[in-house]
């Protein structure tokens, strides 16, 4: 079956995107903030009239730019590598997956970059307010990129508003409201976003109480950090309760990975949340894929099926439930999955075969077979997992 496959090939595709996102995402979240509270400033200076904030303002400006500038070159690598790295998946998925980042390029990207120009350069070219408009196009701008990335990135996360068609073996857009709308994707922007205000508010903050040790620019140091001080608050509250519902979003859609970033290999109703734990150095139990337990942990009992399902006494899976199946709640075996997956290569081979050969009858039942056992993989959810 790979016989074909380069899996260093592979591997190489993995560590290149990988190496590029890193950069990309350390530099974006910081952006996304930092625009808001440079219009925040500018704002104040406008409504003022005090130069003095419009210096601030200015300081701000250049670092905003640099992170800005490394942002968006890798970003636009990033976009390649979706097509050198990856053109099989771009191809198979591209009707959707591809929507998202053209509006991305279309509308965000192309109103931030138009008016950095003016925010930048403008200062003394067009009036206060004026380029007021600008900066607060350029903050809406960088956020509404990170909208577009991510509605792919959530429509990848949880597949919806699409249907798999045997005849071109791609999937395709049936519903955009449903892919832009879903809760998946909606959960993710809020948290991104407010994470990244977050980032804002302490770079501000650590930049300006180094100047303060320093001596230096005591009253921009003052200001700066009461502006972004005020913003992290209030983008903080809004982290803490976009991230509980990225995690219960997470928890039912893909319960895999809830389960292995909390470290539970077996499934537990009224599961504990561990606050505090030591991993032990022996080797793990080979029944249970070498985990190693913790010689010590502290832990907030039922919390974890609460943050989950937002009942004490609810079910969470483990990964040895994902892995190894669990027919008392419906929790389908990896290698059924896997036999699912052979049998739809197999059955789009034959499918092929019976539409070249013209044989219609063959050709329908396999579509319909092949369609019931893809909806079986593609659509599978732990219905009863909470009861």
């Amino acid at each position: 079956m790979f016989e074909n496959i380069d899996l260093s090939l592979v591997n190489w595709s993995r560590g290149q995107f990988a190496l590029t996102a890193i950069y990309h995402w350390i530099f974006v979240p910081l952006t996304l903030g930092l625009s808001f509270i440079i219009a925040i400033m500018e704002t104040l200076y406008v409504r003022t009239g005090n130069e003095e904030w419009k210096k601030i303002t200015k300081f701000w400006m250049t670092l905003f730019g640099i992170n800005f500038a490394i942002g968006v070159a890798t970003g636009i690598i990033l976009e390649f590598e979706f097509g050198t790295n990856w053109s099989n998946y771009s191809w198979f998925v591209g009707d959707i997956f591809g929507a998202p980042l053209a509006i991305e390029g279309i509308m965000a990207f192309f109103l931030e970059s138009t008016f950095i120009a003016v925010m930048f350069f403008g200062w003394n070219k067009v009036s206060k307010k004026s380029h007021l408009v600008s900066t607060w196009l350029v903050a809406f701008g960088s956020n509404l990129s990170a909208l577009w990335i991510l509605v792919a990135n959530a429509w990848m996360q949880r597949p919806v508003g699409m249907h798999f068609n045997p005849d071109t073996a791609r999937n395709e857009m049936l519903n955009f409201w449903e892919v832009f709308l879903s809760p998946m994707a909606v959960n993710k922007f809020l948290h991104t976003i407010t994470s990244g205000y977050v980032l804002a508010a302490l770079f501000v903050v650590g930049i300006s109480s180094w100047y303060l040790l320093k001596g230096r620019d005591i009253r921009l140091a003052k200001r700066s950090i009461l502006v972004a001080s005020v913003f992290g608050l209030i983008s903080s509250l809004m982290l803490i309760y976009s991230g509980d519902k990225s995690a219960r979003e997470i928890a039912h859609v893909q319960p895999m990975k809830f389960a292995a970033f909390e470290g539970l290999y077996n499934g537990q109703t009224g599961a504990g949340l561990v606050a505090i734990g030591i991993i032990s150095d022996a080797p793990g139990d080979t029944n249970l894929r070498n985990v190693k337990d913790f010689t010590f942990r502290m832990e907030i009992p039922n919390f974890l099926s609460y943050m989950a399902y937002g009942r004490f006494d609810a079910y969470v899976p483990g990964i040895n439930d994902l892995v190894d199946g669990n027919p008392e709640r419906g929790i389908m075996p990896v290698a059924e999955k896997i036999d699912r997956g052979k049998f739809a290569r197999e059955s789009l081979a034959q499918l092929k075969t019976a539409r070249d050969n013209g044989d219609t009858a063959v050709y329908h039942q396999l579509k319909t077979g092949l369609q019931a056992k893809i909806s079986g993989i593609t659509i599978f959810a732990i219905s009863d997992m909470d009861s």
